[in-house]
């Protein structure tokens, strides 16, 4: 079994090829939109030569960071998932960067790119393509390095309160210092740049402060409604106990009913414990089995449910990941299901066995994560060995709540 989770994983990475030449793609473009605008103003001297190596090499740092990411998952709110929104973040930044060039850099809107590049990436893409698109207007412009340090360091703002946001995207407290920040920022810039502060000054920081309140307020309101809570009220909707599906699930068979009701407890409970997606959790410890209402529990009979009541996407993902013979585990969640499963399940059968039984619920663990760990089911998942660890403690000491499922 492990050896044809290999083979999958093999097969992912060389679909992976496609990602990686487009992530290379993107990487490249600075160097490209640098090359053109020297063009086109004839400025092909020795000058862009030293700044094309120098862009190519950040380039390069970018492009590595970059994949690093995709490999590693380090993006936020599953946007690994969705490349497609990071390089439409970054295209624009590109026509940001260049309709710089033709206003004054006070007025620069760099927050709010700062803030979309790092959510809909992660910290460590979100810095790295930051830094590399100013740098680029840096260079295009010739700005001085008073600057190229105050955007630099509204970047850093921006990312830094934005980066801590929960599943809940509260972000009111952030915006509002960012925007204070920023307005100090453009404030000293231009007292270092001139050695005093004339109304200008205070005008331009004001517009650029107004323009980012609005433009980052737009985008933060459009990311929460249509892209992390875009699936919420259906997820609210079908992990309702008392949902049409789990009650023709429990009429159907009420053991399979009260087998999806713990599991759907404990999964809810480890992912908000380590971090992972409540909700996405619960609702695969509703549904994972729910293949039986149409005679057999396999993956063919659960997909078809999950298009007719419309899963969301993440859903029909885990149940594949769960379910699927040749799709290689990959999720948190997905995990979470799997072992929140084994463990009602073995507890379920021991007290159908004895219902007085009294359980050795450390041993009883210790056999479930010991079995799962050697099927290699869990090598390729995203869950760490600390996690791990903390979800064997949180399962040995549900000792009271055991007792509901004898």
């Amino acid at each position: 079994m492990k050896e044809k989770q290999e083979k999958k994983a093999d097969i992912r990475e060389i679909v992976n090829v496609k990602s990686i030449l487009v992530s290379g793609a993107v990487a490249i473009m600075p160097v490209l939109v640098y090359f053109l605008y020297c063009f086109m103003r004839n400025q092909l001297d020795e000058t862009f030569v030293s700044n094309e190596i120098r862009l190519a090499l950040f380039s390069v740092v970018f492009l590595f960071v970059l994949i690093l990411s995709f490999r590693e998952k380090g993006f936020f709110y599953n946007n690994d998932r969705h490349p497609g929104r990071f390089f439409g973040v970054y295209a624009a930044g590109l026509v940001l960067v260049l309709i710089n060039c033709f206003v004054p850099d006070k007025l620069w809107l760099f927050l709010p790119l700062s803030v979309m590049l790092m959510l809909t990436s992660g910290l460590q893409t979100g810095v790295c393509s930051y830094m590399l698109l100013l740098y680029l207007q840096m260079m295009m412009t010739g700005a001085e390095p008073a600057v190229f340090f105050a955007y630099a360091c509204v970047g850093m703002i921006g990312i830094t309160l934005f980066s801590h946001l929960d599943i809940d995207f509260l972000f009111g407290v952030p915006l509002f210092s960012g925007l204070v920040l920023v307005f100090a920022a453009l404030l000293t810039m231009e007292y270092v740049s001139s050695g005093c502060l004339q109304f200008d000054a205070f005008l331009y920081a004001a517009i650029n402060v107004f323009v980012s309140f609005l433009v980052l307020t737009f985008a933060l309101k459009y990311v929460s409604y249509h892209i992390l809570h875009k699936n919420r009220d259906k997820y609210q909707e079908i992990n309702d106990p008392e949902y049409a599906l789990l009650t023709e699930l429990k009429k159907t068979s009420q053991r399979a009913y009260y087998h999806a009701v713990h599991t759907a407890y404990f999964s809810e409970k480890i992912a908000r414990m380590i971090g992972a997606d409540e909700m996405l959790s619960k609702a695969g410890g509703y549904y994972h089995k729910i293949g039986k209402m149409r005679g057999t529990n396999n993956l063919k009979n659960a997909l078809e449910i999950a298009k007719e009541y419309h899963f969301p996407p993440e859903l029909v993902q885990l149940l594949k990941e769960y379910g699927g013979k040749n799709t290689v585990l990959r999720s948190k969640e997905a995990a979470i299901v799997i072992l929140a499963d084994a463990m009602v399940s073995s507890v379920m059968f021991l007290f159908e066995k004895d219902r007085n039984a009294a359980l050795d619920y450390e041993q009883i663990v210790s056999v479930v994560f010991k079995k799962q760990m050697d099927s290699g089911i869990l090598d390729y998942c995203d869950l760490t060995m600390e996690q791990m660890k903390r979800i064997r403690s949180m399962f040995a000491e549900e000792t009271l709540y055991y007792d509901f499922l004898r």
